[in-house]
């Protein structure tokens, strides 16, 4: 319920700009203005989330069909004793140390790493089918609140006010860092991460790798991670075609998303950005991890807003009380 009524509160304040022009030009009503916002946020975010959540669970399962069937006993020794990068690595350093491999340890370790892996995956898929009915509530319950918030929004927004020992200059303050926060966490790193993650996904097909959609998907997500970002998958991907023997292939995939990432971040964001807040990315990527931590995955988003809520907490008391406080010393 937190998760759902949080990301109600994050979604309504990146709309409420588009809610109140709404209700200023068509003369709506806030009701009407609200069920209009709310039905526009379902069609363009909701669906195509709900879409992209069951297509990446029908390749993850087909992912782990690709992996369990390059694991057969015959590809693992060609790979690790074939005539390719790794087999000649391991027969050299087997000869120089005078080491043997037992084929059939290592087989059984790697397919018991395997099991145990696709154990997980299997769990999280169970677990998100089991919990359809709860899925369904957490949806309803989050619709319900972004309605509810652009209905009485103004009227909870004074509610809060009161009831918060600042003067109500620092809590517009606060209010304000809040909203701007919103809108560079998810919509310009979600639309930089949507091209990032498309770009790099074309690279990926033209590279001969399977499960497009899914790494797609995951480096999307990935790039809201400041630094990191989409190398995470990248970098590893690149490893696997080098490999395989495709290192033409590798290198070309290598230079090309670190490319995409580079412009992505360097140009694209901060002319994006514009003058909203702009924090230190060491910063950001310290608190993202520290709110994974604590929410999991959706710490990704919780951790930015929590660090620019610390911060504005820090500039008004340097601005409003810090003097007083060295005045009364003196």
């Amino acid at each position: 319920m937190f998760h759902s009524l949080a990301f109600a509160s994050i979604t309504a304040g990146i709309f409420f700009p588009l809610y109140n022009k709404c209700k200023a030009r068509f003369k709506l009503s806030n009701e009407m203005a609200a069920l209009f916002v709310t039905a526009l946020i379902v069609v363009i975010i909701v669906l195509p989330l709900i879409f992209v959540i069951f297509q990446v669970s029908k390749e993850t399962v087909g992912l782990y069909g690709d992996i369990r069937g390059d694991l057969s006993l015959n590809k693992i020794k060609d790979f690790f004793f074939g005539d390719g990068v790794i087999g000649r690595l391991i027969s050299s350093l087997s000869e120089k140390l005078g080491i043997e491999v037992d084929l059939m340890n290592l087989y059984t370790k790697l397919l018991s790493k395997l099991q145990s892996y696709s154990g997980k995956v299997f769990a999280t898929l169970n677990s998100w089918l089991s919990d359809t009915f709860s899925f369904i509530f957490q949806f309803v319950l989050m619709i319900l609140g972004i309605f509810t918030i652009f209905v009485e929004g103004e009227k909870l927004k004074d509610f809060i006010f009161k009831l918060s020992p600042l003067p109500d200059e620092q809590e517009q303050l606060i209010l304000e860092k809040f909203s701007q926060m919103n809108y560079v966490t998810l919509v310009c790193n979600g639309v930089g991460g949507v091209i990032q993650g498309i770009l790099a996904g074309i690279g990926f097909w033209i590279a001969g790798l399977q499960s497009i959609f899914l790494w797609s998907v995951i480096m999307v997500i990935l790039a809201f991670i400041p630094l990191l970002g989409i190398s995470i998958i990248t970098i590893p991907a690149c490893i696997y075609l080098y490999f395989k023997g495709k290192a033409l292939a590798a290198t070309l995939l290598l230079i090309y998303t670190a490319a995409i990432a580079f412009l992505a971040e360097n140009y694209f964001k901060p002319k994006f950005m514009g003058k909203k807040i702009k924090i230190n990315s060491l910063l950001i990527l310290f608190y993202i991890f520290a709110g994974m931590s604590t929410f999991g995955m959706a710490g990704i988003f919780y951790g930015p807003i929590i660090c620019t809520l610390f911060l504005t907490m820090v500039e008004i008391f340097q601005v409003y009380y810090l003097p007083k406080i060295e005045t009364f010393h003196s």
